[in-house]
């Protein structure tokens, strides 16, 4: 991985037509924020009950003791993937959205890596581009801000380094993933608003002993 700076250049494009069309989209271990899950939900006109569980596997992170969803693969490749490419683009999740880069956010600090895997030949393409410019054109601005507000639970949760119970994980699970779920018990209609709750909620609970 390269590290960028937000005004560093790169190379990038891609395109149906292009010899790696789809590659990426193969053999993923592809971990899901709540904003991610709530987005394909409503994409896929479900609740995001039913898509957490048709779609996605559930575990208990080893770092954090947190909920981590992943997404499941069918046949090795994404299960909303096509010959003409992702069948929900305009809803997919945060690391799809941001390829060729990944955000890592350190307590206040936000940097920008740039992947470069052998399958891409996007990177050969003459389309230039910084990570800002890349983070607007790809719409990953409300993305990265949703998915700050979940980073600060994960932050929480390590400065508290409380164990949680399975309870507690039932309830983090729900506040922050199964906001369909969440929402008839808080009664909030809200999706942005159950989900901002949720995570205010969840926060509550890692930061008590």
């Amino acid at each position: 991985m390269q590290e960028l700076e937000p005004v560093d250049k790169f190379n990038f494009a891609c395109y149906p037509g292009i010899k790696c069309f789809n590659e990426c989209c193969k053999n993923l271990n592809l971990a899901l924020t709540p904003y991610d899950v709530l987005r394909m939900a409503r994409g896929l006109e479900i609740t995001t009950t039913e898509f957490l569980e048709r779609y996605t596997s559930r575990h208990v992170g080893m770092a954090t003791g947190l909920p981590v969803i992943v997404l499941k693969m069918v046949d090795e490749r994404c299960p909303f993937v096509t010959d003409k490419g992702c069948s929900i683009y305009p809803h997919r999740p945060t690391p799809c959205r941001l390829y060729p880069l990944a955000r890592v956010r350190v307590g206040e600090e936000v940097q920008y890596y740039l992947l470069r895997e052998e399958f891409c030949l996007g990177h050969e393409e003459d389309k230039e581009w910084s990570p800002q410019k890349w983070i607007e054109d790809q719409k990953a601005m409300e993305y990265n801000s949703m998915n700050d507000l979940f980073f600060e639970l994960i932050s929480a949760k390590n400065r508290s380094g409380k164990f949680l119970n399975r309870e507690e994980i039932e309830k983090i699970y729900k506040y922050c993933f199964d906001i369909d779920r969440f929402k008839v018990e808080a009664g909030i209609e809200d999706d942005i608003e159950a989900l901002k709750e949720g995570i205010r909620q969840s926060i509550k609970i890692v930061s008590s002993l």
